[in-house]
């Protein structure tokens, strides 16, 4: 069978009353061969450590059976043994203070139960037992008042100080249980913001690259089927890649330095993309071979840094899908600002290029968009239509 913690305690209690037991016995011993001590009654000393040792082994595992065998069991012998004589030393009410303050301690008796019956063992064992007192000739003198009195209020006061001692154990058990939960939660959060961060950054990298690369790709497509014939038209293509090729990187690098510690001495941070660089963006797009009709108003209308980022971001990727899934050679991107709230349409009339599996953005594209919209408290619909494909968002805007 395994060693529960309950045995382990009682294993060490039940050794350490031992030792007590042990150590009380052989200083009763030497003291008593003394010219220096002699006490009336040497068992009661021997006694009392017996006494103490009972409390000290049940302390743990059964406090509310050593508080009854002591207060009971304890005043009883100490009278068979001193012939109802009262108690030889103030010591020997150790054993009643260690019951109480363990069966207090431990919230095995009621505070007030345990008061009252430490108190009578306690005023019996001081005054003697009657019942065995009558036996044994004329009745002992009782001392000073004042020494019962002592005796009782440190019985009393070894019971309020369990009582305490239980509570306080009792608060520090209940806020180590709360601090395991909330540093437990701190955990989970800590975790769910990880893993906010991770999507973000993916997503933030997938647009990226995906739009930057694509449209890398769809030119170097485009000027590998001119080739020869219309030089012009290659060179042209090839011009347009070098500088686009540098754009991608600077994004990127952009993006890999949010991942930096701010200690790490990195370069600022460049600005996140608003609703200002969607010119850029269109025209990024145009630069690449597609053909995109802009209905934007002018001026801009002002919006949060959040849903700015959203709508250049979706328009990006919109235009990169179509790049990529579409046979259509043009696209229209339209912005319409009604109060509360910005429209969004990106549309091209194309059928699906071969190969492709008749969808735009069969990956993540569509997935990134949507959790874009959300997080600015936006909607995104998208989706083909009678003519084409058409991506929808809608955010709202003070």
């Amino acid at each position: 069978m395994p060693e529960t913690p309950l045995r382990r305690a009682a294993t060490r209690d039940g050794l350490v009353a031992l030792g007590v037991l042990a150590a009380w016995t052989v200083a009763v011993t030497l003291l008593a061969r003394t010219d220096v001590w002699h006490p009336r009654w040497q068992d009661a000393h021997l006694w009392a450590g017996v006494g103490l040792a009972v409390p000290l082994a049940l302390r743990r595992v059964a406090p509310a059976a050593g508080l009854w065998l002591t207060v009971v069991g304890y005043p009883l012998g100490y009278a068979l043994l001193t012939y109802g004589s009262p108690v030889q030393a103030d010591l020997h009410v150790l054993p009643l203070l260690v019951a109480a303050y363990a069966a207090t301690r431990a919230g095995a008796v009621h505070p007030v139960l345990t008061g009252a019956a430490g108190a009578a063992s306690t005023f019996a064992l001081v005054v003697g037992a009657d019942g065995v007192r009558s036996l044994t000739g004329p009745a002992p003198t009782v001392g000073d008042p004042s020494d019962t009195v002592l005796l009782l209020a440190l019985v009393l006061a070894a019971t309020a100080l369990g009582t305490v001692a239980g509570r306080l154990a009792a608060t520090t058990r209940s806020l180590e249980l709360r601090n395991a939960e909330l540093r437990a939660l701190q955990a989970v959060r800590e975790r769910a913001a990880v893993r906010a961060e991770r999507t973000r950054i993916a997503r933030e990298l997938h647009d990226v690259v995906a739009h930057h690369v694509s449209a890398i790709v769809v030119r170097a497509q485009a000027a590998d089927r001119v080739g020869g014939d219309r030089p012009e038209e290659y060179r042209e293509a090839v011009r347009w890649i070098a500088p686009a090729g540098k754009e991608a990187l600077t994004a990127m690098r952009s993006v890999v330095r949010v991942l930096r510690a701010p200690d790490e001495g990195g370069a600022p941070l460049a600005p996140l993309p608003g609703l200002d660089d969607l010119a850029g963006v269109l025209d990024r797009v145009r630069g690449s071979g597609l053909a995109v009709d802009a209905d934007l108003p002018d001026p801009l209308p002002p919006c949060p840094p959040e849903a700015g980022l959203a709508l250049v971001r979706v328009v990006q990727e919109a235009l990169t899908n179509v790049l990529v899934h579409s046979a259509a050679a043009r696209a229209g991107v339209t912005l319409a600002a009604r109060p509360g709230r910005l429209t969004l349409r990106v549309h091209d009339a194309g059928p699906a290029r071969a190969g492709t599996g008749g969808t735009h953005g069969g990956g993540n594209g569509v997935v990134h968009m949507r959790e874009r919209a959300a997080a600015c408290g936006g909607t995104l619909t998208a989706g083909p239509g009678p003519d084409g494909w058409t991506v929808t968002m809608e955010v709202p805007v003070p």
